[in-house]
């Protein structure tokens, strides 16, 4: 069943403009310092230029490890004469919300404001997280990430130890014969400023290709699933993955970082993840990617910390609205990335 709250804090972020254009992220911002006022989650607004708004909200631990939860305010501008609905007032239609950032990102604002909420109320009870819990709200990860997300890096110290960070850029679902694979962003393409990307018309032997992807493996970019996966892409429908975020993406990771031990995180994270999709389906699988593009997940990644993409969505919401027309989320997909996320969680930290 729906959290009601989910809906309502997905919806009044919705009806405040956090356009690229408006320079108006704080306002959204001061939204979600507000629910956490009143639920009385400690929390700090940062305004670094007039307009650009980020919040940090902490849920202490035993420890001073910390896992941070991720997402940001701002969303991609719009064409409203291309939309059935007005994409700056929520609508509910068909137990889905339509409107601008429901899937990039205030949904999954709206999620990890609901999870922060029921682990503070547990802590207040006396059930104490092992580990600190940090919610990151920022602005500008649809321009340069500027003044959000790697201006706070540099400039506040956010955590003694940031041990895992949660943030977007997974969780998309995708049919495989009876099976279906939920994306888990394990990297990046852009992985700095100077990398770039292959051309993709290199000839790859197999040889080659089994060689990249053992090693991707090995070192927890990748588990089995991607390889059982790839193997049968001439069986998958329209919501393919592009070829790039297989062998030729981890190929550009391999040439330009450094491989440390932070990955093996990554394939304890996969068991328990997948766990938790086979509790709702035994059909679910976790299919850890590698995407070409770019998201304020790269700022972590720069900085050593282990980061992961992750806001499953349910088999039938559409994503093609993401920067695009009639963006929505459903019921469905807020029920099963609230369940999901919080089971996780509940295992990191209990």
């Amino acid at each position: 069943m729906i959290h009601q709250t989910t809906v309502d804090y997905l919806c009044n972020l919705i009806n405040i403009d956090t356009t690229i254009n408006s320079n108006n992220e704080i306002e959204g911002i001061l939204y979600i310092k507000e629910v956490f006022d009143k639920i009385g989650i400690e929390n700090k607004v940062y305004e670094p230029v007039s307009g650009k708004g980020n919040i940090i909200a902490t849920i202490n631990g035993k420890s001073n490890d910390a896992i941070i939860l991720h997402s940001h305010i701002d969303t991609a501008n719009y064409n409203a004469e291309n939309w059935l609905f007005q994409p700056q007032k929520a609508t509910l239609v068909n137990n889905c919300i339509v409107g601008r950032g429901t899937l990039d990102c205030k949904g999954l604002i709206a999620i990890w404001m609901d999870i922060m909420k029921y682990f503070y109320l547990n802590n207040c009870n006396g059930k104490e997280l092992k580990n600190t819990l940090i919610f990151i709200c920022s602005c500008d990860e649809e321009s340069d990430g500027k003044f959000g997300t790697k201006w706070l890096l540099n400039n506040i110290p956010v955590s003694n130890s940031m041990k895992l960070v949660f943030g977007e850029g997974g969780g998309y679902p995708i049919p495989l014969g009876e099976d279906i694979y939920f994306t888990i962003q394990t990297e990046e393409v852009y992985i700095n400023e100077n990398s770039q990307i292959k051309n993709t018309s290199i000839n790859y032997t197999e040889n080659k290709i089994n060689e990249i992807f053992n090693k991707a493996i090995e070192l927890g970019y990748y588990n089995q699933n991607t390889l059982n996966f790839y193997n049968y892409r001439h069986l998958q429908n329209k919501r393919k993955i592009a070829q790039e975020c297989f062998y030729e993406n981890i190929d550009i990771i391999l040439e330009n970082k450094e491989v440390d031990m932070i990955l093996d995180y990554n394939k304890k994270l996969f068991n328990i993840i997948e766990n938790k999709l086979n509790n709702i389906n035994k059909k679910y699988k976790l299919l850890p990617i590698i995407t070409p593009g770019y998201s304020d997940n790269r700022f972590f990644r720069q900085r050593g910390i282990a980061t992961i993409g992750f806001f499953p969505l349910d088999i039938k919401n559409n994503i093609s609205g993401i920067h695009g027309n009639n963006e929505y989320i459903s019921f469905k997909s807020l029920i099963l990335s609230y369940n999901i996320l919080l089971q996780t969680l509940k295992t990191l930290l209990y």
